[in-house]
């Protein structure tokens, strides 16, 4: 069973990188900073995206959490929803995609020896069940970060940037009122034809819209080449 746990950690290891969901090369200060110059501006599509991203590689930094924050409560105030709700920060307890793959394969291997240990010492009980636990934690944790980074690569989150986007159905789908996105509200994209893309929210399909009114949040790095933030 030992080398049997020996090689799953190293093929949870080898899939890890593959499967990270996390802009591995994008800068969080650069991300940062482009986010809260955005948010000074009132530019609100471009400040969340940023902070988003921001938030993905450092989910703990205090000053991306606050201005991800005050930046939401922004969005949903231009909504004029009537009611003003208490800022939530996100959570400072709280791992980032890269850091939940290390935490994966850490588990599995200290498992992985644990069990080895098991198999060679007498009495080993203590050990097999310690092993067995932090084996199966670490696999579990595999399991759960493989189903997010495949919602991400199928559902990759986006921040509406133009300042009305109008979300409609597709030209073969029964007429319906479009739906009406403002500035800086956090979506999902499906499936693409020419210029539109399928807009997701709560899970379901709302319909379709301008690519060029969206800022995928993992793209995000891309767009701090220049201080003059130009919409693709």
């Amino acid at each position: 069973m030992g080398i049997l746990s020996l090689a799953m950690v190293a093929g949870l290891a080898a899939a890890a990188p593959r499967h990270a969901d996390a802009p591995a090369r994008a800068d969080a200060s650069a991300l940062y900073n482009a986010g809260t110059a955005a948010l000074a501006r009132g530019d609100l599509g471009p400040a969340v995206t940023f902070l988003l991203a921001a938030h993905r590689i450092d989910p703990r930094a205090r000053d991306t959490r606050t201005n991800l924050a005050i930046a939401r409560e922004r969005v949903t105030e231009a909504q004029g929803s009537g009611t003003r709700e208490r800022m939530r920060i996100p959570s400072a307890v709280t791992l980032s995609p890269a850091e939940s793959w290390i935490l994966s394969a850490a588990l599995a291997a200290l498992g992985a020896l644990l069990l080895w240990g098991a198999a060679f010492r007498q009495p080993s009980r203590g050990l097999l069940v310690a092993g067995i636990a932090a084996f199966v934690s670490g696999a579990m944790l595999w399991i759960v970060l493989m189903l997010r980074a495949g919602e991400e690569r199928r559902h990759p989150q986006a921040v509406v940037v133009a300042p009305v986007l109008s979300v409609a159905p597709a030209p073969e789908e029964r007429p319906l009122s479009p739906y009406l996105l403002g500035a800086g509200e956090e979506v999902r994209l499906g499936r693409a034809r020419g210029d539109l893309v399928e807009i997701r929210v709560g899970g379901n399909s709302i319909g379709w819209a301008p690519r060029s009114g969206l800022w995928r949040v993992a793209d995000a790095a891309r767009y701090t080449a220049s201080s003059d933030l130009t919409r693709e």
